[in-house]
């Protein structure tokens, strides 16, 4: 599952600029932008235990993934490691094995959406985004440093595109410093047409987007 959710975060499934977000579209959380840059991914099915093999009566219950045996009534039970879980305001410590830590120039598809023609963000990506700074404050985030790219589509000149990107960029980087973020950490970036998601048209609407690429 949380692999699925990482290749889904990375491939960037994104919401068209002036377009609200899908609403099947599953919320961001913090794990998964702290999975995706810095490889910190818990294991959830690792966590998860098999149902318990059929016992004979009065023989002690061990369950198949984490061994411990659970003695009967009246005795005293050996408890569970506790474990605590990320919310969208502070770190996580888990006891899953976690991957690799992810690589520079890794990149994310912030899925934003903007105002028809404009740099200014909807409401729907003001949610997104500041899920997103909540991540950067993370302590495994936060000495890492950021591009801020904004992409458009062919559909008009290109240096109004352009221009547009850049804007775009900026307006993700300036409600980012807005909710913590230091300024020195993003740099800004706009491309308009000139980089379309490889297997698409220039033209197709998918490559309207805002992305964050890990510089350092």
């Amino acid at each position: 599952m949380r692999t699925l959710r990482l290749s889904l975060l990375i491939a960037g499934a994104a919401a068209i600029p002036g377009v609200a977000l899908s609403q099947d579209a599953a919320p961001r959380t913090t794990d998964d932008y702290v999975c995706a840059f810095a490889g910190d991914c818990p294991d959830e099915e690792a966590t998860q235990e098999e149902a318990p093999a059929p016992r004979a009566p009065g023989s002690p219950r061990v369950t198949a993934t984490r061994g411990f045996s659970l003695s009967e009534p009246g005795t005293a039970r050996p408890r569970r490691p506790a474990t605590t879980q990320r919310r969208a305001t502070g770190p996580i410590r888990t006891s899953a094995p976690r991957t690799p830590a992810a690589a520079q120039g890794q990149r994310v598809n912030l899925r934003l959406s903007f105002q028809s023609g404009s740099a200014k963000l909807t409401r729907a990506a003001e949610a997104e985004a500041r899920v997103f700074a909540q991540s950067l404050l993370l302590p495994q985030l936060a000495n890492m440093h950021f591009r801020i790219e904004g992409h458009t589509d062919s559909v008009g000149s290109r240096a109004s595109n352009l221009s547009l990107s850049q804007r775009r960029a900026q307006s993700v980087a300036d409600f980012l410093v807005a909710m913590g973020v230091a300024r020195d950490r993003l740099e800004i970036s706009g491309y308009g047409p000139d980089r379309p998601l490889p297997g698409t048209r220039a033209s197709a609407g998918e490559n309207r987007r805002v992305e964050a690429v890990r510089t350092s």
